[in-house]
């Protein structure tokens, strides 16, 4: 039997309207699609539109995937307002609150109600881990940071600890602290040790925000970025607009090269 096409959907960040739209040319059953994370903080205000993303991605057929940091950061503050040790002693530098620090990143209260109030779909988002390893080689991840690579050898231990974390109260402050880093990648040696480390071939991931019409691919398509700005409800400067469908959602090319 052929393979099925991939389909990459990179940070959603609440706009659900746009994911159902960006979705439709690619029928569930024609291909497999991997969300990269990141389906919450962005969306239209008071929407919930990070937990129809969420839901959207659980149910859709042939789908898998990973854990962004705003997905963990909305756990941070879910737990908080529970009072889960672990989580309550956390400040920004400034001195602020965390809950601060996700409003001012839009973070949205009908999200956390309605994470909150489902809990099949909370136990879901603590089931995502941090990264894949496909059958050509691709490892997929949120982040373009190299920081998981100190969490074990191999795909499976780093997912391993990051499960034992989020199952742990207060233990998705520190996954969080994983998910942070970016641009490690430009630098085509530390992405050269990285896909040693896990025997790869190439890395996709999200994360990291670009002003290209398409899937951002740097060292000879080693490393693919698909954050295109794909929400109109972030928060931006005056004239910085969302990006296109395509720079977000796309088919993940054959791997090349050696």
């Amino acid at each position: 039997m052929t393979p099925r096409p991939l389909l990459i959907v990179g940070d959603v960040q609440g706009d659900v309207d746009r994911l159902r739209e960006a979705l439709q040319p690619y029928p569930e059953d024609d291909v497999d699609t991997i969300f990269l994370g990141d389906f919450f903080q962005g969306g239209e205000p008071g929407a919930a539109g990070g937990a129809a993303s969420a839901r959207l991605a659980r149910a859709r057929r042939n789908s898998r995937s990973v854990i962004g940091n705003h997905d963990l950061f909305l756990l941070v503050v879910l737990e908080r307002s529970r009072g889960v040790a672990g989580t309550l002693e956390w400040r920004a530098r400034d001195g602020g609150s965390i809950e601060d620090v996700w409003l001012s990143r839009r973070g949205d209260w009908a999200d956390l109600r309605a994470v909150a109030d489902d809990g099949d779909l909370e136990a879901w988002l603590r089931s995502l881990p941090f990264m894949y390893l496909l059958e050509d080689g691709t490892l997929v991840q949120h982040t373009d940071d190299d920081r998981y690579a100190d969490l074990g050898g191999t795909v499976d231990e780093v997912n391993a600890q990051e499960q034992s974390w989020l199952a742990k109260p207060g233990g998705v402050l520190t996954a969080l602290r994983y998910t942070i880093g970016r641009h490690a990648f430009d630098d085509e040696a530390r992405l050269d040790e990285y896909l040693r480390h896990f025997g790869a071939r190439r890395l996709v991931h999200g994360h990291t925000p670009h002003f290209a019409a398409q899937p951002v691919a740097l060292h000879g398509g080693r490393v693919m970025g698909f954050d295109g700005r794909f929400s109109r409800y972030w928060s931006r400067g005056s004239g910085d607009e969302s990006g296109p469908i395509g720079a977000t959602v796309a088919l993940l090319p054959p791997v090349t090269g050696t």
